[in-house]
Formats: C-alpha cells, sequence, structure tokens
C-alpha cells in the first residue's frame, strides 16, 4: 500500500473514533454536568451508595477525598456514605460484591466503575440509566436501548415507573413510553440520573475542577507575560535602531 493510500485510511479511522457511538440508532443524551457543581456531585454520591454500591465499586476514588472536593465532613462520610462500620474515610469506594458472585448472578463480573465516564462518556452514561425498557424475553425482565442484552438490572424502575418500548410497523424501537410513573416523576427521575452521571464523571477525573481552575490563571499569565514581552521586545528594537 502506497503512503498517500496509507494515510487516507489512517485519516479514515481517526475521524470514525471521533463520531459519537450510535446504539440502533438511539441518539446520545447530554446531562449537562459540570465538574465544579458540587451539590450535584454530592446528591449523586449519595445516589450511588444507596442503589449501585452493592454491585458496582469506583475503587480510584477514597472517601475522604470525595468529602473534601465536595465541602462535606466526617459526620455527613458516616452517616450517608459508608456503610461498613469501622471503615476508616481514606479506604476506596468498593462493593461488598466478590466478583465470582457477580458470574454467578448476572453470568459476568460486575464491572468498576471509576473510569466509565472516560472511556464511554458522561453522554453515554446518562442515557444508559434513561433507556431502559421491558422486556419478557430477558432473563431479568428489562433490556437497554443503549447496550443490547444488558445484563445490569434495572435497579432504578421503581423510581421511574416501568418504561415500555414503542415499535415501528417493522417491530424497530423507535421509543420508550412510561405510562405510569414510579415514586418520581419523569423531571425528578432525569434530575436524579444526571446527579448519578456528575458523581461517575467526577470520581473517573476528581482532579479536574482545579485543573479548570489553575488552567484560567496559567492563560491570564501567559497573556500578561506576552505584553509584558512584547513591550520589551517594542523597546529593545527601538533602542538598536536609534543606534
Amino acid at each position: 500500500m502506497s503512503k498517500k493510500k496509507l494515510g487516507y485510511v489512517l485519516g479514515a479511522l481517526l475521524a470514525v473514533s471521533f463520531v459519537g457511538p450510535a446504539f440502533a440508532g438511539m441518539s446520545m443524551e447530554n446531562p449537562r454536568v459540570s465538574h465544579h457543581d458540587r451539590d450535584s456531585i454530592r446528591k449523586g454520591a449519595e445516589h450511588f451508595v444507596q442503589y449501585c454500591s452493592g454491585c458496582h465499586s469506583v475503587q480510584y476514588l477514597r472517601y475522604d477525598r470525595l468529602a473534601e472536593d465536595t465541602g462535606m465532613d466526617a459526620e455527613w462520610l458516616e452517616e450517608r456514605l459508608i456503610l461498613e462500620e469501622g471503615l476508616e474515610h481514606h479506604k476506596p469506594m468498593l462493593s461488598a460484591m466478590a466478583a465470582e458472585d457477580g458470574v454467578n448472578w448476572f453470568g459476568t463480573a460486575v464491572p468498576d466503575l471509576s473510569m466509565t465516564a472516560r472511556v464511554r462518556g458522561e453522554d453515554w452514561i446518562y442515557t444508559f440509566l434513561n433507556a431502559y425498557f421491558k422486556d419478557e424475553d430477558q432473563p431479568l425482565g428489562f433490556d437497554n436501548w443503549v447496550q443490547e442484552a444488558t445484563a445490569m438490572p434495572h435497579v432504578l424502575v421503581h423510581l421511574q415507573g416501568t418504561p415500555q418500548p414503542v415499535f415501528d410497523d417493522n417491530g424497530r424501537l423507535v421509543d420508550i413510553e412510561v405510562p405510569e410513573r414510579g415514586e418520581m416523576s419523569r423531571r425528578e427521575y432525569e434530575r436524579m440520573t444526571a446527579e448519578l452521571t456528575a458523581f461517575l464523571s467526577y470520581a473517573a477525573e476528581p482532579i479536574r475542577a482545579d485543573r479548570e481552575r489553575m488552567g484560567i490563571w496559567v492563560l491570564l499569565f501567559l497573556m500578561v507575560m506576552t505584553a509584558v514581552f512584547y513591550l520589551l521586545y517594542k523597546e529593545y528594537w527601538r533602542e538598536l535602531k536609534q543606534k
């Protein structure tokens, strides 16, 4: 293969790698989360512990780091997050489920979610949580539009209500409806899943908010120094030209 053709192939592969994932015609939804929204991250952490930590871990995040970044104290950790009595605050957020239990119960090892937001993206997580629908053919009674035949049960069904699939004349899934809401309204459920997404996004890169804040000051410093160096340059050349 010539270098020119090889360049075309590599360029095409690079372009494809930046295209957002499309699963059976469903577009990803933007939850509009922010690493600077400490309240959403805090609420998302509480949701995660209540509904997700029975199976999933975020092994690269420590309890005390989470409390520090969200402006909370040790009492909050003890009351809302730490379920194991006597667990030290500097420990990572690990699930009590053993890997072999996940294989026995769900047919696959339950994944750690520390880097899911980096690998999949915030849009994927949020859309996945809102893409379950009733399917009696599945072992757990639900399927997911984003990840077909998912092994993860719809643990939030009592909050959302039972989502029903809508098919077109060709039997293709085109929409999901919730005829009867659960404990939450549609807006409340979407806000809760957005908060869960915010927490998982934060867990994937806890330093991001600090990095972005620091970046603003670095750019301002560079702008000021560029102006100073430009004025020095003008002054030096003015004196040289006079000679």
